[in-house]
């Protein structure tokens, strides 16, 4: 397990998104089969995918499709 400590909940969402969008994009890379992705519920996470949301928007490269 790693611990990664940031300043701020923005911070730990926004590296959180980019890690997930990283490893979708590695997989997409390598293989054709699905990245499959748990999502946990609750307010804790939400930063994350606010985070998700604009890296797919706004920055493109990652398909959640």
């Amino acid at each position: 397990m790693r611990l990664i400590i940031e300043n701020c909940a923005a911070s730990a969402g926004r590296w959180a998104a980019n890690y997930v969008a990283e490893q979708i994009n590695a997989k997409a890379a390598i293989s054709s089969e699905p990245f499959v992705l748990g999502l946990p519920t609750g307010s804790t996470p939400l930063g994350m995918y606010a985070e998700l949301i604009n890296l797919y928007m706004f920055h493109g490269g990652t398909s959640f499709g």
